[in-house]
C-alpha cells in the first residue's frame, strides 16, 4: 500500500471520527477493503502520534487532539489586521498548500479588520484551534456588537425601525456597510463562501449560510458583543480565485450574489409582497442572483408577483435564477410567472 493511499485512508478514518461516528471502523473496512485489524492498528498508531485520544477510557470513542492558542489584544488605535496576522497567526498556516493558507489569510484579514474598526471594542480575544483535520479561528469583541450596529445605523441613515433579527438578512446579500466611505461590504460574504463553517452571533442572534448546524448560540459567551467562527478543513481544494470568480467579473466587479430565502424571513416561508419588496431592495445592484429555496416549505402568491413580476419588470436586465425549490414552491413560482403571458 502507498503512502498516499495510507494517507486517505487515515483521513477516512479521522473524518468519521470527527463525525462522531460509531461505525468508522465498518465502513472503513467496506470503503478500502480492508481488514478490521488493519484499521484497528491505523486507530492506534493515530493514538501514538497524538493525532486522536480517547473520549472515555470506558468505552472505546475517539476525539481528535486539537492544539488551541489564545491572544489577547488591546484595541487602542494602534492595531493592525495584517501585523497581527503576520506575527501570531500565519506561521499556523504556512504548513499547508498555498490555497489554504491564502484562503486563511483573507479570512482572518476581514474578520480582524472589522472587530478593530467597526466594534468599538476595547478587547479582543483570538483563538486558534487546530487538530490534523481541520483548524478553526475564533475572533471575539466585547463591543457594542454587529447587529446592534446595524440597526443604529439603519436608524440614523434610514430611519428604518429595525428589530436585531431583522439585521441579520442584510448581510446576506453582501454589499451592505455600515461605513460606505471605508468598505464595501463584502467581506463577510465572500469569508462565509470561503470557510467549510462560517458564523457570527451576537446578542444570542447568529448569522450562517446553514453550515454551522453544531453552534450552539446559547453556549457562546457573546454579550453584547461579536463572535465570528470560522473552520476550514486543513487539506481544503478551495480558493480565493475561484470562490472570487463565482460571484465577480473582471470588468464589472461583485455582480452576482446567492440568497438562502430560508434565513431571509422569520419564519422562513416568504408570503407578502413587504417582504418580496425587502429583499428587491437587498438585491439591488447586482446583475444575477441564485435565489436558494433549500428548507423552505411554501412561498405566497404575492410574495411571488411582487418579485417575480413586478420587480423583474423593473428590473429586466437583472437574471434571478432558482434553485433548491421544493415542487411545491417550484409550482407557486411558475404558476405567478406563467401569468405574464
Amino acid at each position: 500500500m502507498t503512502a498516499a493511499n495510507k494517507e486517505q485512508i487515515k483521513q477516512y478514518i479521522l473524518k468519521l471520527i470527527d463525525g462522531a461516528d460509531k461505525d468508522y471502523v465498518s465502513k472503513t473496512v467496506d470503503n478500502f477493503q480492508i481488514s478490521k485489524s488493519t484499521v484497528y492498528n491505523y486507530v492506534q498508531q493515530m493514538c501514538k502520534d497524538n493525532i486522536i485520544e480517547k473520549a472515555d477510557e470506558r468505552v472505546p470513542s475517539y476525539v481528535l487532539v486539537s492544539q488551541k492558542y489564545t491572544f489577547r489584544y488591546k484595541n487602542d488605535g494602534s492595531l493592525e489586521e495584517d501585523r497581527i496576522f503576520n506575527r501570531d497567526i500565519e506561521h499556523f498556516f504556512k504548513v499547508y498548500e498555498n490555497n489554504v493558507f491564502s484562503v486563511w489569510r483573507y479570512a482572518f484579514l476581514e474578520m480582524m479588520n472589522n472587530a478593530i474598526e467597526h466594534s468599538r471594542a476595547a478587547d479582543i480575544l483570538v483563538k486558534v484551534w487546530i487538530n490534523p483535520l481541520r483548524s478553526q479561528i475564533i475572533i471575539e469583541d466585547n463591543g457594542i456588537g454587529i447587529f446592534k450596529n446595524i440597526q443604529a445605523y439603519m436608524k440614523k441613515e434610514k430611519n428604518c425601525e429595525m428589530t436585531l433579527d431583522e439585521c441579520v438578512p442584510l448581510l446576506f446579500a453582501g454589499k451592505f456597510t455600515t461605513a460606505k466611505e471605508l468598505h464595501s461590504g463584502e467581506g463577510i460574504f465572500f469569508t462565509s463562501h470561503l470557510m467549510d463553517k462560517f458564523a457570527i452571533i451576537s446578542d444570542n442572534i447568529l448569522f450562517t449560510r446553514d453550515n454551522f448546524k453544531d453552534v450552539q448560540v446559547s453556549d457562546i459567551p457573546s454579550g453584547s458583543g461579536t463572535v465570528v467562527l470560522m473552520s476550514l478543513y486543513n487539506q481544503s481544494k478551495k480558493t480565493t480565485r475561484e470562490v472570487f470568480n463565482r460571484f465577480s467579473d473582471v470588468e464589472e466587479g461583485f455582480i452576482r450574489t446567492h440568497i438562502p430565502i430560508s434565513h431571509m424571513f422569520p419564519n422562513g416561508n416568504p408570503i407578502s409582497r413587504s417582504e418580496a419588496r425587502r429583499l428587491g431592495e437587498l438585491i439591488a445592484g447586482f446583475k444575477e442572483i441564485a435565489l436558494d429555496f433549500a428548507n423552505v416549505d411554501e412561498v405566497g402568491q404575492a410574495f411571488c408577483h411582487e418579485l417575480f413580476i413586478v420587480w423583474q419588470n423593473r428590473n429586466p436586465d437583472v437574471t434571478l435564477n432558482i434553485c433548491n425549490a421544493d415542487e411545491a414552491v417550484d409550482y407557486m413560482i411558475r404558476r405567478v410567472k406563467n401569468t405574464r403571458q
